[in-house]
């Protein structure tokens, strides 16, 4: 990638790739897009777990993923702003994943996982939130791309309590 001056926003490095902070948001990364990865996930294995075990083998330290199919149960959070701290929800029972997204990082150099999900039951009733364990895979499949010349570091802000991406 050819550096280029855009008027206002001021270069700096991180990781290689160009990293244009503004007023508005805290930084961004650029990279190019590496492996495309596509994973069947076991039936019965735990959804975040799951995800966790792909980027640990596959050696990804940024991507961004999707992810289709349904679970036996679902664990999720609801994080209280006002509060700062996460409100565990659980579903026993069995689910469609709607809507499953999120990246692949790194904190405290052990991959980590940041996804959002949406459920719906049987009459189509929806609800989610932040992924977490106990959400048993019934069938899955999750389409992973790397981004190559990134490592998405998190760190823990001391203001919301929340590992953000960290630049």
């Amino acid at each position: 990638m050819g550096r280029r001056r855009i008027e206002g926003l001021r270069q700096r490095s991180y990781f290689g790739p160009r990293c244009l902070p503004s007023d508005d948001h805290l930084g961004t990364v650029q990279g190019r897009a590496g492996r495309v990865i596509i994973a069947n996930l076991q039936r019965g294995s735990d959804l975040l777990e799951s995800l966790e075990k792909l980027a640990a083998e596959s050696g990804v330290v940024g991507g961004v993923f999707t992810a289709i199919g349904a679970v036996g149960k679902a664990g999720f959070t609801f994080y209280d702003q006002a509060n700062h701290k996460y409100v565990n929800i659980s579903k026993n029972e069995e689910l469609e994943i709607v809507s499953c997204s999120g990246n692949f990082g790194v904190l405290d150099g052990r991959p980590r996982i940041h996804c959002h999900v949406v459920f719906s039951d049987r009459e189509g009733k929806a609800f989610g939130g932040h992924l977490m364990r106990g959400t048993e895979v019934f069938v899955g499949e999750v389409h992973l791309v790397e981004v190559e010349g990134v490592r998405l570091e998190r760190k823990v802000d001391p203001v919301t309590g929340i590992a953000m991406l960290s630049f």
